[in-house]
């Protein structure tokens, strides 16, 4: 296997992964909406689904954040190299750490939503269906 094909193995899987934080927001968010309570403008909201609902609002500023620091940073290094006289055919080492602080923003999102589900949606939705 080559290095080049492990990167886009990676590179792959976290992309998905991503789709799925985003798909598991709005199921999460559909969740929380069905199960308020009353038909109040304000309805009292279960304190297990307002959690949830935090932790996956921090999913999505993760995510968001993820790649707005990936693309600044790699616009940023982009621009750099424009201005030394790097033509965009040009062979370039980026510095490791250029990845760092989006991946560390990707186990931030993952984390949130495993809490969101696992510490706050899926006890919640166990005990409405099964513990009754």
């Amino acid at each position: 296997m080559k290095l080049s094909e492990v990167r886009d193995a990676y590179e792959a899987l976290s992309g998905k992964a991503s789709e799925i934080v985003r798909q598991l927001s709005l199921a999460g968010i559909a969740v929380i909406w069905v199960f308020k309570s009353g038909t109040d403008p304000t309805p009292p909201i279960d304190q297990h689904l307002l959690r949830a609902a935090l932790f996956i609002a921090l999913a999505l500023s993760f995510d968001f954040l993820q790649y707005l620091v990936g693309t600044t940073i790699w616009f940023v290094y982009f621009r750099k190299k424009e201005r030394e006289g790097k033509k965009l055919g040009d062979e370039l080492k980026a510095p490791a750490w250029f990845n760092r602080p989006t991946w560390i923003l990707f186990y931030l999102k993952s984390a949130s939503m495993l809490v969101a589900y696992v510490g706050y949606l899926m006890p919640f939705l166990m005990w409405k269906f099964i513990a009754r």
